[in-house]
């Protein structure tokens, strides 16, 4: 018996390995496809806002989006993200009942929440505006509180569908598919009805809510499970409020160059810089899809403790993003400028802002899934630590650098954004990839030299 197991149990071994990167490998080109789809749909939607409205519009756009983004992080207060790991770990063992009862509880607190916070900013919206120095804003910002709550709900419905390792479901509710249906109200807007500088935000209004029923129906179709079990709020909110703080601050680190460039330039420079963001963004794009279905498998198999696969894993994630980012990489800084060129002439002044973002988005790629990976074994407060550092540090150096590039000769406003931008994702990366070293023993990150060593071995 014990050699059948001596022979059998490597093997088996080898088997579930394969198994766990099929599963990876399958569930990143679904959301990678989606993600692409997604972030050719956002372009379009600039595109379209540009070429109608001009560069301040998009400006204005891109404020009303962020403080959206901003608003609905804390209205979810970390629950969406605390479903990844929860369903995952009641699923792999078979308590759908309590997983189920876990995400009734965390919607209907959300849905509190995220109405509090929607009359919030339904009130506060002449100030906000005034903070900005531009009263366009202030109906815009009215219009974003009514889509507060469907946008929060959505999130947590995606998340819940990740867990479940339902990757085409959650696939379907990313932000891409929102940006399609916005593209498609607002070309009917402007065939049907009069031009304003805020039919995008009415287009974000209509396609939220259509996305958020969509949601439901997908949940509802894949959630077939009796609610036989319950889950204590408590321990919900043990998991969530670190992944909070963590998300708050990630969504710190992604706009806080785009609200103070709008504190101290103007709305068209938010624009271009918009546009230069986005670009840079195209590099991450298989960080996204790899996260998505590598999540859930870091908690499985840190809840098997199964050490040799977790770091397996971890590593053939960090491989697939070398292998995916870097041609991307050098195809967009050969093409920056005529990408850049499609949105209009005024736009090419950006392209050094798509140089500097870009070697800060290749590093973020490079060693993306490092912070997911601390997150999923139990290392939630570590991770909270250092997006919130890395936060302030994004907030300090758009706020130094930002005036200073601006007043230089030779430089802009929106180069010092970039700059700051892309050292603090170089900052919490290798903060990720020292702790996931420290407390797991290897560097999360891939090595090329020794990918082509294995190739011709």
């Amino acid at each position: 018996m014990n050699i059948f197991k001596k022979y059998t149990n490597p093997l088996l071994s080898k088997l579930q390995l394969d198994f766990n990167l099929i599963e990876l490998l399958h569930g990143s080109a679904i959301v990678f496809l989606f993600k692409f789809l997604g972030l050719f749909s956002g372009y379009v939607l600039s595109y379209i806002i540009t070429i109608h409205y001009g560069e301040e519009t998009l400006g204005i756009y891109s404020l009303s989006f962020t403080l959206l983004s901003f608003v609905v992080v804390f209205s979810r207060m970390g629950l969406d993200e605390a479903m990844v790991k929860v369903i995952s770990d009641l699923f792999y063992v078979n308590k759908q009942g309590q997983a189920k009862d876990a995400y009734l509880k965390s919607s209907f607190f959300i849905l509190l929440v995220s109405a509090l916070f929607s009359v919030l900013v339904f009130q506060s919206s002449d100030y906000i505006a005034t903070w900005f120095d531009n009263e366009s804003l202030t109906k815009a910002f009215k219009i974003i509180a009514y889509t507060i709550v469907p946008y929060a709900l959505i999130k947590v419905n995606a998340d819940t569908l990740r867990g479940m390792k339902k990757m085409k479901a959650f696939s379907y509710l990313q932000v891409g598919s929102l940006f399609l249906l916005m593209s498609a109200v607002l070309l009917l807007g402007i065939k049907f009805f009069d031009e304003t500088i805020y039919l995008p935000i009415y287009a974000l209004l209509i396609a939220t809510i259509v996305m958020y029923l969509w949601s439901c129906v997908l949940l509802k179709r894949t959630f077939k499970v009796k609610n036989t079990g319950t889950e204590k709020m408590r321990r919900l909110m043990k998991i969530s409020l670190p992944m909070m703080l963590t998300s708050s601050m990630f969504l710190v680190l992604s706009w806080t160059d785009n609200i103070l460039l709008g504190r101290f330039l103007s709305e068209d420079q938010v624009g271009i810089y918009f546009i230069a963001f986005k670009l840079g963004l195209i590099i991450s794009l298989s960080l996204f899809a790899v996260n998505a279905i590598a999540a859930p498998k870091f908690s499985e198999l840190s809840t098997a403790n199964d050490k040799v696969l977790l770091k397996r894993l971890a590593m053939q994630s960090a491989n697939l993003n070398l292998g995916s980012s870097l041609p991307i990489f050098i195809v967009l800084i050969f093409t920056t400028e005529w990408l850049l060129s499609l949105y209009g002439n005024s736009f090419i002044i950006a392209k050094y802002c798509v140089y500097i973002l870009a070697v800060g988005q290749l590093f973020n790629a490079l060693s993306g899934s490092v912070l997911n990976f601390l997150n999923m074994t139990g290392y939630e407060k570590i991770v909270s630590k250092i997006v919130l550092s890395a936060a302030l540090l994004n907030i300090g150096l758009n706020y130094y650098l930002i005036p200073i590039f601006e007043a230089h000769d030779n430089w802009s406003g929106i180069e010092g954004a970039a700059v700051a931008s892309s050292i603090c994702l170089i900052y919490w990366n290798a903060l990720g990839l020292y702790f996931v070293y420290k407390h797991h023993g290897f560097l999360m990150f891939p090595n090329p030299f020794r990918l082509i060593k294995m190739k011709y071995k």
